[in-house]
């Protein structure tokens, strides 16, 4: 999903390779301050965080230039369509934190199935909407703390930031993500029955100490990852990540009996990205730790 940043005045990249989700990039800005000529190259959105600031904008887009002045204050948004210029920024208030998502096109292409954009063209600034801003943190965690719950994971969210995005705040005209058009159960069913499960069961019983994605597993069943993601859950009752952390679980449970291998050595055979996520997750699942359940 690699993509260019809106602007590098809009921060430093806060994620390493490899890194499967979207660009993520962390900007601080003091309580006043001005910056001129940014350009969205891509569709972004901007999640912020810290105290409240008056804010004076002038943005050009195809229409001719126009200006906007708003209150922002944490945990509102922005969209900024790809091609907008922010030909001035003007603020005055109270620090505040910006973490910016950028989607380009042939990924949104790729992940959804279709091509999707913001509606309308002209930016939409001081949003409120508490889901986008959750999936944004759990993702900044992820980068910061050095993907401890393993790359499946993080392009999950990815997948489900984008629908999500693109479902709400796409135009009209553009393509709506396919896990959002309402269909029958029956029609759901007749599709899910082409999904080739036999074959997905396999491959990812071979490759579960390899570090699966959702685009791969897209690919061999012959969908967008979007279409995959849905169809995937209908027929297996869970979501691909919950369904393959499942399956590692249970490989971990047979592997911990012997003793030949370390816990350290199991979370690797298994897949997990860390001992530390391993220990986590099998908990959750099972009640006891690792070294509990060997000891059992």
């Amino acid at each position: 999903m690699a993509s260019t940043a809106v602007a590098s005045k809009y921060g430093t990249p806060l994620t390493a390779e490899p890194w499967r989700g979207w660009p993520l990039r962390v900007g601080q800005f003091s309580p006043q301050g001005q910056l001129e000529g940014l350009v969205a190259a891509d569709d972004a959105l901007l999640v912020w965080s810290g105290g409240t600031t008056d804010v004076t904008l002038h943005a050009r887009r195809s229409g001719g230039t126009e200006s906007h002045r708003f209150v922002r204050h944490g945990g509102m948004i922005d969209l900024l369509p790809r091609g907008l210029v922010l030909e001035e920024v003007e603020w005055r208030g109270q620090a505040s934190t910006c973490v910016s998502v950028n989607f380009d096109a042939p990924a949104i292409e790729r992940l959804l199935g279709g091509a999707a954009t913001f509606e309308p063209e002209a930016p939409r600034l001081a949003l409120t909407d508490s889901h986008l801003v959750d999936l944004v943190q759990r993702l900044q965690t992820q980068a910061a703390t050095g993907q401890p719950w393993g790359s499946l994971y993080i392009e999950g969210l990815s997948l489900t930031l984008a629908s999500y995005l693109y479902a709400r705040y796409g135009s009209p005209s553009s393509f709506i993500p396919s896990s959002f058009i309402s269909s029958s159960r029956r029609e759901l069913e007749s599709a899910q029955s082409s999904l080739p499960s036999r074959r997905l069961v396999a491959f990812i019983e071979e490759h579960l100490g390899s570090d699966i994605g959702i685009a791969t597993l897209a690919e061999l069943a012959g969908y967008s990852p979007d279409h995959f993601a849905r169809l995937f859950k209908l027929g297996f009752g869970l979501s691909p990540y919950q369904y393959i952390l499942q399956r590692r679980v249970e490989r971990a449970k047979s592997l911990l009996r012997d003793r030949n291998h370390s816990i350290a050595e199991v979370a690797m055979l298994c897949g997990f990205a860390s001992q530390a996520h391993f220990h986590t997750t099998f908990k959750a699942r099972t009640g006891v730790t690792p070294g509990a359940y060997r000891k059992s």
